[in-house]
């Protein structure tokens, strides 16, 4: 519960205001449905007018599968205050005290506050359930529930999204649902934009518990949160953590960087900067390109040294440090007797020796939460298996050749075991310095209703503990003996990176990209992958793999195909993002990405067919694009990248003094593969116009 500084009454029958300089929001009378949330700086109100009420909260109580469901007008309100809050700013609290519920009086309680401080337009909002059924238990809790906003088509909402640094996604209609921790909503947060008109929303979990991100445009917006023993006669929801909802003026770059200081006090960011985590291996912080494969490269057979060919000489072509992705390494066929990965093929231990005597970081696939019903010994593993509420497992369908997956318990000690050895074991017999361990970051919190794992039954934090403690344990065995290994996982889930080397960001690239993640979190952990079809045009081509490099990700992603004759234009600019990426590995691999510059002349763009990953569609995105990153030493770095073949002009103004690059006199520098060459010095802000040659990447370095 919360502490109860004076208050003043309120009569919940007139409804209540709470306002500051920033926001009014309107809680209409008896249900308290927010129905005002005006922006005072602008006079907007985001909150339409709806057919009924507003809404919001929602309480879902569970038995076996039934559900039933009740809101904040299923009684009125029948206390609320405002409270002036230590400090300044004010709490509005509201209760709805010992409501009957299905023939049981008194079974029910419902506390909410709206903590909103002096000197902003974004509120804390918390929620308190107390359930005394003896029959019902809590399901879920829907948290702030705002109906009458957004406006369909009214808003840009920027997004965390799976396999990239986010999506923008422009006047949008269709509705929006993630589930929070997961490889598809990676971080805690989305913004909802209205040019400068504003939406921020946010949890504030610092554990990882189980919950839902919901925007149906036109209809509502909502945050479910999952509760902990779901379904379990007089379980509760206590106030584990306050959610953000409120406005500010600006776009989806404030949003991240209102969450960035937030998210780097937390236990995922607590290992540090990626320059002050000694336990991450030099050979991960220095890769400059990826590649992608199965058994054979690019059809080479032979004997290893053979077959190897196509990375070696891939390598000298490319002339920075390479790793490889590497599947199909096994005798088992993909997505078939999970988890028995060895022996691996003939032939295998010989070409990881030779690859990584070579110096290239060598990182077969394996999966780290699907068990195959079809492997013999799989009783030893059923146990320890995900089940749904009715008793059944969380099988998935992959494809018609995938065996017949599904998911462990994460905080089963069998399973983090049965990973850990695995993954030692590669160490140990086959030689390799990094091992990918698929689907972790990338699955989202499955609920468990497993009545023998330990763990509460359904929400709660289990899911993220139990994925972290096998973590910790394959991090022992990555680095038992003084290794300096690599681990690795799919997609990027905030609540591991300080228990991940870097993170595969796979997905194909969109023009509703833009770096959220990277914005938030680079200089803390590292993302790899720009995979793209390249057998399409050089432009498609140039622009993700130019993207991708001034957002700071490691390039690549790609199988042997790409080296050969007929893409040696995309095989030059692929490199050239390689070799920049070393040059400038101050910025991108150490340094903290500021966002996009906004170019003060006119950009041509250029339209494709081929954008998105599952779903193609057409856009357009500009010819020529720049971010601006800082280096821990304060310098600023201006990445720019041309993704067509002709030049483009890109005019732009910096104040370094905005970005607390003081002094007023600053020397500029061009960095290049070959090293840096001075451009002179100037005077406060900087006004350059830089000039592209076609498909040319060009990095400008500002400092004292």
């Amino acid at each position: 519960m919360f502490a109860r500084p004076a208050a003043q009454p309120v009569d919940p029958s007139k409804g209540l205001v709470l306002a500051n300089d920033h926001v009014r929001f309107e809680f209409e009378p008896q249900g308290m449905g927010l129905s005002a949330m005006i922006d005072r700086r602008s006079g907007t109100d985001h909150i339409r007018p709806v057919s009924g009420k507003h809404l919001l909260w929602e309480v879902a109580f569970g038995k076996g599968t039934l559900v039933r469901r009740i809101t904040n007008n299923y009684k009125p309100c029948n206390s609320a205050r405002i409270e002036e809050l230590p400090g300044g700013g004010q709490r509005a609290w509201m209760e709805w005290n010992d409501l009957r519920w299905w023939l049981e009086d008194g079974v029910v309680t419902v506390h909410v506050a709206v903590d909103l401080p002096a000197a902003s337009g974004v509120a804390r909002w918390r929620i308190f359930v107390e359930n005394r059924s003896d029959y019902w238990g809590l399901w879920s809790v829907a948290y702030p529930l705002v109906n009458g906003f957004p406006a369909s088509g009214a808003y840009d909402i920027a997004r965390p999204t799976f396999g990239s640094g986010g999506h923008l996604l422009k006047r949008w209609t269709e509705k929006i649902e993630g589930r929070y921790p997961s490889g598809n909503w990676p971080m805690q947060f989305l913004s909802l934009n209205r040019d400068k008109d504003a939406v921020y929303f946010a949890s504030m979990d610092s554990e990882g518990r189980a919950k839902d991100f919901i925007v149906e445009p036109g209809e509502r917006l909502a945050m479910v949160h999952y509760v902990e023993n779901m379904g379990v006669a007089g379980s509760d929801y206590p106030d584990y953590y306050p959610v953000a909802l409120g406005v500010y003026q600006g776009g989806w770059l404030e949003a991240a960087q209102r969450y960035r200081p937030w998210a780097l006090e937390q236990k995922w960011a607590s290992a540090g900067r990626i320059s002050q985590r000694p336990e991450m291996a030099d050979i991960i912080k220095d890769v400059g390109l990826w590649v992608r494969d199965g058994w054979l490269w690019d059809k080479a057979e032979g004997a290893p040294s053979q077959m190897n060919a196509p990375f070696l000489e891939a390598g000298k072509r490319m002339d920075v440090p390479m790793a490889i992705h590497w599947y199909n390494w096994h005798q088992t066929a993909f997505d078939q007797q999970y988890p028995h990965f060895l022996p691996a093929k003939p032939g295998f231990s010989e070409r990881v020796r030779q690859l990584v005597d070579a110096g290239l970081l060598v990182m077969p696939y394996i999966n780290g939460t699907s068990a195959d019903m079809n492997i013999p010994d799989f009783s030893r593993f059923a146990p320890h298996a995900i089940v749904d509420e009715a008793g059944g497992y969380r099988m998935h369908f992959y494809s018609d050749a995938a065996g017949r997956l599904l998911s462990m318990c994460p905080t089963q000690a069998v399973w983090q075991d049965t990973v850990s050895k695995l993954v030692d074991e590669l160490f140990k017999s086959q030689g390799v310095n990094g091992v990918y361990i698929d689907q972790i970051s990338a699955m989202r919190h499955e609920l468990c209703f497993h009545k023998r794992h330990g763990h509460p039954l359904g929400g709660g934090r289990y899911w993220v503990d139990g994925n972290r403690e096998l973590l910790r344990k394959v991090r022992g065995v990555s680095h038992r003996g003084g290794r300096q290994a690599v681990i690795t996982s799919e997609g990027a889930d905030e609540v591991f990176f300080d228990l991940l080397d870097a993170n595969l960001t796979w997905a194909e690239p969109t023009d509703w990209e833009i770096p959220l993640m990277q914005v938030v979190y680079s200089g803390y952990t590292l993302f790899f992958g720009s995979p793209c079809d390249y057998t399409k045009s050089d432009r498609f081509f140039n622009f993700a793999q130019g993207q991708a490099f001034i957002d700071g990700r490691q390039n690549g992603w790609i199988d042997f195909g790409l080296f050969r004759p007929v893409h040696a234009g995309k095989a030059a600019y692929f490199r050239l993002c390689g070799k920049y990426r070393i040059a400038a590995k101050k910025f991108v691999t150490y340094g903290q990405l500021l966002g996009p510059v906004e170019p003060a002349n006119t950009v041509p763009t250029f339209t494709e067919d081929y954008f998105g990953w599952q779903t193609k569609h057409r856009g357009t995105v500009p010819s020529a694009e720049a971010r601006l990153w800082r280096s821990e030493d304060g310098h600023l770095g201006v990445f720019l990248a041309n993704y067509v073949e002709t030049p483009v002009s890109f005019s732009y103004k910096i104040d370094p003094a905005q970005y607390r690059l003081e002094g007023g006199r600053y020397r500029l520098w061009e960095l290049t593969p070959e090293g840096a060459v001075s451009l002179g010095a100037v005077s406060g802000t900087v006004i350059r116009t830089e000039e592209l040659g076609p498909q040319k990447i060009k990095v400008i370095e500002i400092g004292r």
